[in-house]
């Protein structure tokens, strides 16, 4: 996934079971998101990300 993300720099890589846990990153252009995950609590962890034309706006993770 690294490999491609840094040859092709999408604006956006959202990634989920990845064991290196929940984070934000950025590789060259793209910015990286893994929301994570709480499986011995039971809890739902997200994202919410503004899409604009030329790229990403705001984002947040999130947990409910």
């Amino acid at each position: 996934m690294k490999k491609a993300t840094e040859r092709y720099q999408p604006p956006l890589g959202l990634f989920g079971h990845i064991h290196e846990g929940k984070g934000v990153k950025r590789i060259g252009r793209t910015i990286c998101i893994n929301p994570g995950s709480s499986y011995e609590q039971s809890m739902l962890l997200g994202v919410v990300i503004q899409l604009k034309k030329n790229g990403i706006g705001n984002y947040i993770l999130t947990a409910g």
